[in-house]
This record gives structure tokens, sequence and C-alpha cells, in this order.
């Protein structure tokens, strides 16, 4: 195993290990506002591109040539369609529910990274295919498969505390769960609907939701087409987030500079936080217009959250820069799963009836048999 081989197998795990642990800073938090919360976060994203473009930069530079503060045009897309994507999911949940949308958008997620980098170099695009391409779909595809047992996992609620049980109504649990998994690539976005069971405040949690099998009360038939819709969209989005980064990379090769693939992250970083920030002003104006408020997210954590993401993007940046990108995107895209899974079971507790276990159980062995097909697949 070559050196630089060796190094692309840590930043997959790192990569896995932060997407996969995404939310444990803000496990025991208050979210409230999403819309204020994903703004936060991307303040750390932005902040942590900020910290490595002054470690990256050379201040002895020439006027007007700062390396580290280098922004292309292809980092500010991939975080536009980091924005779009978390748009296109927030909707999709709204529509059809939880679990059906995590289950749907593996299928053109991994399908559309899969696509790209098999057939990428057809479409123009500088990928370089596995060495095995059926070894490769056939551990996306048990991945996929993987995520059906969770869209089965029954919510585990939590009781109120006996000196408050009889003296308010319950409220809903509004910290995120870890069941069924999110998706990592969205980077801790905490989508939202209308509770009219909750006058004190009309905004509840709904995304991170543990075995939100069903569909949401008011929706139709009509209302999970759209979903799915919606869902596949998103599963799409998500899947090109880091695609740009292939014509850049072929790019500086073709101008012969030396370069980094962490040279690229900032760019990411500040194409996110424009679009981020267009996304609260656009969320908060539509808030007004429907006389409801903004309301105060919590900040340490979302800042680390945000930090994490950044380490986890970095890292997988450096994979897709040594392996494939069909398997440098699908080991992460499937490992983060397991790795959430973990989380949710072995510290948060949160698969205790048998049920839950089994769904967990059988869910965490495919998703590991996935990723190992496709480890083999380079």
């Amino acid at each position: 195993m070559s050196h630089h081989s060796f190094q692309a197998w840590i930043a997959v795990l790192v990569a896995t290990l932060g997407f996969g642990s995404l939310y444990v800073p803000v496990k025991n938090y208050e979210i409230h506002d999403g819309l204020v919360y994903q703004w936060f976060q991307c303040c750390g994203i932005l902040l942590a591109g900020l910290i490595y473009a002054c470690c990256r930069n050379d201040w002895d530079a020439v006027g007007r040539s700062s390396p580290g503060f280098y922004v292309c045009r292809e980092g500010l897309l991939s975080g536009l369609f980091f924005q779009l994507a978390n748009v296109l999911a927030t909707q999709s949940v709204k529509s059809f529910g939880m679990s059906n949308y995590f289950t749907t958008q593996k299928v053109t997620n991994l399908g559309g990274a899969l696509f790209l980098g098999l057939y990428g170099s057809q479409l123009g695009l500088p990928s370089v295919p596995p060495r095995s391409p059926a070894m490769a779909i056939a551990g996306s595809v048990c991945v996929v498969v993987a995520m059906v047992p969770l869209a089965f996992t029954k919510l585990e609620g939590k009781e109120p505390p006996p000196s408050t049980a009889s003296a308010s109504p319950a409220l809903p649990d509004r910290r995120p769960h870890l069941i069924p998994p999110h998706h990592g690539d969205m980077g801790g976005y905490i989508m939202l609907e209308d509770d009219p069971q909750d006058p004190a405040d009309n905004l509840t949690v709904t995304t991170l939701s543990a075995g939100d099998a069903g569909t949401p009360r008011h929706a139709g038939r009509s209302s999970w087409f759209v979903g799915l819709a919606w869902s596949l969209l998103a599963g799409l989005a998500f899947a090109a987030i880091y695609v740009p980064i292939l014509p850049w990379r072929h790019r500086m090769k073709e101008q012969r500079v030396v370069f980094s693939p962490f040279d690229y992250f900032l760019s990411i970083s500040v194409g996110l936080f424009m679009a981020s920030t267009a996304y609260m002003f656009a969320g908060g104006a539509f808030r007004k217009l429907q006389g409801k408020k903004m309301k105060k997210s919590v900040l340490r954590p979302a800042l680390l959250n945000g930090m994490m993401w950044s380490a986890a993007s970095m890292a997988q940046l450096y994979a897709l820069a040594e392996m494939p990108y069909a398997v440098a995107y699908c080991l992460v895209c499937g490992g983060e799963v397991a790795v959430s899974l973990l989380w949710g079971i072995c510290v948060f507790k949160e698969a205790t009836t048998a049920h839950n276990l089994r769904c967990t159980l059988v869910a965490f062995c495919g998703v590991v048999l996935g990723v190992v097909l496709v480890a083999f697949s380079k």
C-alpha cells in the first residue's frame, strides 16, 4: 500500500467519524429555529475555512497573490449545491416524513455518485472509475437496502419528570435523535414544521425524530409523491456537491499549479455561507409575512458542529483526490450511517426495545457489508 493510499484511507475514516458524529455536540440542547441554527453552523464552517486559509497563506508573497485565501468558482458552486440540497431535503421531510426521505434519497444519492464516478468521463468530467464497478454497485445497493429496516423503527418517547407531569401538558422532545440516522452531508440542518398542538411554541423539530415512518397528518397521496420527488432531487444534489472539484483539479493541473485538495475548502465555505445567509433572510421574510418570529437558536454547539463538519469535509476532499470519486463518496456516505447508529445505540441508548434493536442491527450489518464491498471495489 502506497503512502498516499494509506493517507486516503485515514481521510475516509476521519470523514466518516466526523459526519457520523455531527449531532453529538447539540444532542442535549434546544434547537428552536432551524433557520438560525443552520446559519450559526455555517458561521462555524466559514470560521474553519478562514483559520485554514490563515495557516495556508504565504504572508511574504507578492502583492495581491494570497494562496491561502484563494476562492474558485467551482468551490462556490459546491456551496450552492449544498444549500440547494438542504432546501430540497427540507421540503421532502415536510411532505412525506423523515424515514421515507432517508430511505428514498439514498437511491439517487448513492446512485448519482456512482453514475458520475463510472460514466463521468463520457460526460466531460475528468473522473476515474473504480477498478471493480460491479462490486461498487453491489455495495451501494446494499447500503440503500439496509436503510429500509430503519423506516420501521418506532419512536421511543421520554416520560416527563413526575414533578412536572401533572403541572403542564407534555411537550414534544425537541432534541435531535440519531435514529433514523441523519445524512452527514446535510451538515446538521434542522427542518421544522408547524405544530398547532403547541401554541406557546409554534415550531417543532421533525427531521431527527426516531422512527418517523409515517406520513405527516396533513399529507395525502399527492403530497407523498411531491415528497418523493423532492427526496430524489435532494439525493442528486447531495451527490453533486463535490463534483465541481473534478474540473477544478483538471484545470489546476493544466495550468501547472501546485495545489492541495484542501485549497478547495475555503471556496465551499464562502459559497455555503452566502447561500445560507440568503436562505435565512428569505426564510425570515416568509416568517414575517406569516406573522411568525425567528427564535434564538443554540450558538456554541452549532459553531462546534460547523467546525466538525469542516474537518470531515476537508478529509473527504483529500479522499476524493486520492480515490475514484464513486468509491470515496460512497464509502463516507455509508460509513457515516454506521457511525451514527453506533452513537444512537451505544451512547445515547435511543434503541432500547427489542423491535428497534433488531431493526437497527439489521441496518447496521447491511451498511457495514455495503461499505466493505465498496472498499474492495477500489
